[in-house]
């Protein structure tokens, strides 16, 4: 089951810390069920993206494939479709009891920088075993624009778990039919008969028609960088192209290309869970559909939230659809019933309907 904001108090400030940083570890960094993640002060720029093996230590794999390093500084630019490895603050001391799952921030995801965390002898992204104790690392590959980053940006998050407890189908209809989980883009609670369920999650459709603008592509080769720690900075138009609603009700994904789209469907996560998107589902056509996967508990308030999408074709063009599917959301138990959730009153960032760009944006422009 995964740690709800208590218990990852205590897990974090008690007096045998599962967490521990080079500099004091903020409240502010702990969610409704997840733990923000701080980049240290030092860029590694690698030859190459990888994995370590059993017996292998991530810094190990610095000293053989770092091309370059450097410090961070307020404004650092990492380039797109370049790969760095950058220390994190914090590190881990796991019981056996535990491990933990990484995901992406959405204001990371929003801006197609791709991040996966590293841990010393783990061959998998984003998965750290039970009983772990040692540093962290973040793989960071920026694929459409220039990014400036910080000392101490989060741009990661992690969940606790004890273990897996994601929810049957069976499980599922019960808490739509008790709490309300999907819900039509006006707001209306969708009928239960309506809410498709497949491989264990609920599936939602590709919205190309409900709105005037559909999305957004990112723009080629924009001439300025986005720094990540700023906040309603930047002007919408130097970065992306709006998509308007397509007469014939399909577009044609480009690979190469960036977008951010959204579903038909809203989506209320009922405070006793978290949810998750599946990262790449094979079944959904050649794309990847999200990068940023959390979803915490709260997430979508009484009317619930459209989810905004991370969109890229594979490797051909790719034709969607209106109404198509387009991604499986997986629900998660929590230990107890957390003690804040997601929400404008803890300063979380995406609450409101349709495609929305990254805080970084200025916001009366979309």
């Amino acid at each position: 089951m995964i740690l709800p904001y208590q218990k990852l108090i205590d897990a974090v400030f008690g007096k045998q810390p599962f967490v521990s940083a080079n500099h004091p570890i903020l409240k502010n960094q702990i969610q409704p069920a997840t733990f923000d993640c701080r980049l240290a002060d030092r860029v590694y720029r690698m030859s190459t993206s990888m994995v370590p093996q059993p017996d292998e230590k991530v810094a190990d794999l610095i000293r053989r494939y770092c091309i370059y390093d450097f410090e961070i500084r307020e404004g650092s630019v990492l380039e797109p479709n370049a790969c760095y490895f950058i220390p994190m603050e914090e590190q881990f001391n796991l019981p056996e009891e535990f491990f933990a799952v990484f995901s992406p921030k959405s204001s990371t995801g929003r801006v197609d920088t791709f991040v996966r965390v590293l841990s010393n002898g783990s061959s998998h992204y984003d998965v750290v075993p039970r009983g772990y104790k040692g540093e962290l690392y973040l793989e960071i590959i920026p694929l459409s624009f220039l990014i400036g980053i910080a000392p101490s940006l989060e741009l990661t998050q992690f969940r606790l778990k004890s273990k897996d407890s994601f929810l049957t189908e069976e499980e599922l209809r019960l808490a739509h039919a008790k709490y309300g989980v999907v819900y039509l883009s006006q707001g209306e609670l969708l009928a239960s008969d309506r809410v498709v369920l497949r491989n264990g999650g609920v599936q939602f459709h590709v919205d190309l028609s409900e709105r005037e603008i559909v999305g957004f592509q990112a723009k080629n080769n924009p001439t300025d960088k986005i720094d990540l720690f700023r906040k309603d900075y930047y002007e919408v138009g130097d970065f992306w192209v709006p998509i308007q609603k397509p007469k014939s009700g399909e577009l044609v994904l480009t690979p190469g290309h960036f977008y951010l789209l959204t579903t038909k469907e809203r989506v209320k996560i009922p405070p006793v869970y978290a949810a998750e998107i599946v990262v790449y589902d094979v079944t959904a056509g050649e794309l990847r559909t999200h990068y940023a996967g959390f979803f915490d508990p709260g997430f979508g308030g009484e009317e619930g939230t459209n989810i905004v999408l991370e969109v890229r074709a594979r490797d051909v063009p790719f034709r969607i659809v209106d109404g198509q599917p387009i991604c499986r959301m997986v629900f998660e138990k929590l230990l107890e019933y957390p003690e804040k959730i997601y929400g404008e009153s803890i300063g979380s960032s995406y609450v409101g309907s349709g495609p929305s760009l990254s805080k970084h944006f200025k916001k009366g422009q979309w």
